[in-house]
């Protein structure tokens, strides 16, 4: 009856507890072991959960989807791009899958006004539909309409909790007021609630105001990402299939925007800005603290074996007065599970602890989504407790098993022989070379990530970091118009800074040593392609004259950028030891020249070679993909660049002179991110560290397991 099995099993917990009282040195070893594992597992569990399972915190989040187009030279799906304006429009009324789709298009915004010091935030234009996707409402004011959606319409804009009580120190009274957002004067009509901060950190939104009938190629912020809530029933791959056609009838509408774009990218809306690597990433850490629970339970099982070889005669008595196999396994069960239970609360323990840091090293220190949230709730307790139940069939099975199988006779008479033939021979050996076997495994594999993320970080730092001063700069049309006056401001302020006392040199980059260029697909003078979206794309970076002078890199052939390029025709282009060899493998590429779309097809002639620069990024492998071009600032009029000033001195003295100069060309223009080279490399790197530190934590207490089960 079950009245009788519930106190049979109470009654093998007491008599566990009595016999696990006597040896506390032994419990407490044995616990420790599980106790790391289950921490581990628990901890790693919620790192997943809250970057990759949970979702965003709003109703149905799990059915919010992200929806972009997949890049056609890229086989990776995480890779996407944002679609045209025009395109949004067709696949929003044509799709059947979804609620409704709304746009997004994420940007860092400039912005000022009266009483307010100029300053840059993360902002998103926004179609009028979003809140109806999200189902989101603003504490203060309201969401703009869809007739403020249309292009020539005023600026809307609506601001994020803590940019209300930041700026304007909560005042009700913010609705109304003017904001100028790159330069554009707006005006503000709400407020968020306190933890939104879609899609990633925004701490303002402004209404898209996209025109249908633009060119997408000549203007990329009518570009937008889709988000939109799967209707109740349909299946994934069926808004994928759906989709996927809806691409297919893009391309024939304008093909000259979409050959090539016949796949959409659709996942769920978490994935989209945390798949890709970091799933291959955080799910090898979950196997390698799986291992270590395994390696726990092994290091259990070998000490209960041996314990249990000490009982055999307490064993015989107990099978001789009446006790089953079962009785005797059901007991040495309740024993394991006893330490397993005990290891539980330690690995809690752990489990918070290790939260706790995670929050606070990811979510407060680093520019995650805001919807990262690391907490022990019900899921993480439920991980732990399904851990402690395998932990502690696992570690006691084996020994219950060959307990329950002595001979009775022997133990009886010699006790000796019996604990001899219970806890020696093939097994103990199989166990211990299993819990090497499996150290070994963790130790390389913690150990090779740990190397792999320290040659990461110092791949790039070709010179000294610590006297290289940065700071991003954010040019916008609605105070510098035209290529023109950008490119203007930039000479302006490099000239006005490299007369200022201590500085080495000083120039302009889009690229700031540690990102990737920007993918742009380019055509060889000779080489004809079907269609422009198959030609083969390359890293750009677009630099200032001294740039190359800086960096100290000399011409492999050729020259380099001079003031000759301060006239806007001929387009000059500098290109890499690999895009040469890419594309003229046989011949002297100086004077070859080139197409791309960032030059709006205009031919650019290559004039100089310089060595391969890591234009991948700091995280790209080596001699991956590295084939890259050049282009000069004067010639391009870019915005969005990093201001580079190498010091003969401490970095930080020059970092009031260079605001100085930047506001006596445009007092409402800010400079942000502003630090060294070792600073930004730290920064950027924070991530990475992390990991690296855990795989150094799971290689210490992988030594610590298997030092503590070989003896």
């Amino acid at each position: 009856p079950p009245a009788m099995i519930v106190e049979s099993f109470l009654r093998d917990l007491r008599i566990g507890a009595r016999t696990l009282a006597r040896r506390p040195a032994f419990t407490l070893m044995a616990a420790t072991s599980l106790a790391l594992g289950i921490g581990l597992v628990a901890t790693q569990f919620s790192l997943i959960d809250g970057v990759l399972l949970r979702g965003l915190p709003i109703s149905d989040g799990q059915r919010l989807l992200h929806v972009a187009r997949s890049v056609p030279q890229s086989n990776d799906p995480s890779v996407w791009e944002g679609v045209p304006y025009r395109d949004f429009l067709v696949l929003k009324e044509r799709q059947t899958s979804f609620e409704t789709l709304a746009g997004v298009n994420e940007l860092s915004v400039n912005i000022s006004g009266l009483g307010h010091v100029p300053s840059n935030r993360m902002g998103a234009l926004c179609s009028a539909n979003l809140l109806e996707v999200l189902g989101v409402r603003p504490v203060l004011g309201r969401w703009f309409t869809a007739e403020e959606d249309k292009p020539g319409r005023p600026l809307m804009v609506v601001i994020s909790y803590p940019l209300w009580q930041e700026e304007f120190h909560g005042d009700p009274g913010v609705l109304g007021q003017p904001l100028s957002v790159n330069g554009e004067p707006g005006t503000i009509i709400g407020v968020m609630p306190q933890h939104f901060a879609f899609p990633v950190v925004q701490q303002l939104w402004t209404n898209l105001r996209a025109s249908p009938s633009g060119d997408p190629r000549l203007r990329l912020v009518d570009r937008v990402e889709m988000v939109g809530k799967l209707r109740q029933g349909v299946p994934m791959s069926q808004a994928q299939v759906e989709l996927d056609m809806l691409a297919a009838s893009l391309v024939k509408m304008w093909p000259e925007t979409n050959k090539g774009f016949e796949r959409m990218s659709v996942e769920k809306f978490s994935f989209a800005y945390a798949g890709g690597g970091t799933q291959v990433i955080l799910y090898t850490l979950l196997g390698m603290t799986l291992f270590i629970l395994v390696l726990g339970c092994v290091n259990v099982a070998n000490m209960l074996l041996g314990r249990a070889s000490q009982r055999t005669r307490e064993l015989a008595v107990r099978a001789a007065v009446g006790a089953n196999r079962g009785r005797l396994v059901r007991q040495l069960l309740a024993e394991a599970f006893l330490i397993a239970a005990i290891g539980s609360l330690g690995g809690l323990l752990l489990t918070y602890e290790g939260v706790r840091l995670l929050q606070y090293n990811l979510v407060e220190k680093m520019m995650v989504p805001s919807w990262f949230d690391f907490r022990v709730d019900y899921r993480v307790v439920a991980i732990a407790v399904a851990a402690t139940l395998a932990a502690g069939l696992l570690a006691g099975i084996v020994p219950a098993w060959r307990a329950s199988r002595m001979d009775l006779n022997t133990a009886l008479k010699d006790d000796s022989r019996a604990a001899s033939g219970m806890g020696g021979g093939k097994l103990t050996r199989w166990l211990i070379g299993a819990q090497i076997a499996l150290s070994t495994v963790l130790l390389v594999a913690a150990s090779i990530l740990a190397v792999t993320l320290y040659l990461m970080r110092h791949a790039n730092l070709r010179y000294d970091p610590d006297r290289l001063l940065m700071g991003r700069i954010d040019l916008q049309e609605g105070t510098q118009p035209t290529p023109e006056a950008r490119a203007r401001f930039y000479r302006t302020l490099v000239e006005r800074l490299q007369a200022e006392p201590g500085v080495e040199s000083v120039a302009v980059t889009s690229r700031a040593f540690l990102n990737s260029g920007v993918r742009t697909q380019v055509a060889p003078e000779g080489v004809v392609y079907a269609h422009d979206n198959d030609r083969p794309s390359v890293q750009l970076e677009v630099v200032s004259t001294d740039y190359f002078r800086l960096t100290g890199v000399k011409p492999r052939a050729g020259r380099l950028f001079d003031t000759r390029e301060q006239n806007t025709e001929p387009i000059s282009a500098v290109v890499n030891e690999s895009f040469a060899r890419k594309f003229w493998p046989n011949a002297d590429p100086v004077g070859r020249r080139f197409r791309s779309n960032q030059t709006y097809e205009k031919w650019a002639t290559v004039i100089g070679v310089v060595p391969d620069l890591q234009m991948q990024g700091l995280f790209a492998s080596p001699g991956h993909d590295e084939e890259g071009f050049y282009l000069v600032e004067d010639q391009m009029g870019w915005g969005w660049l990093d201001l580079l000033v190498r010091t003969k001195s401490d970095p930080q003295q020059l970092v009031g002179p260079v605001r100085k100069a930047i506001a006596s060309i445009d007092p409402n223009q800010p400079i942000y991110a502003v630090g060294t080279l070792t600073s930004r490399t730290a920064e950027q790197m924070r991530g990475f560290s992390i990991i690296g530190v855990k795989a150094m934590i799971f290689a210490g207490i992988t030594l610590f397991l298997g030092a503590i089960g070989v003896y």
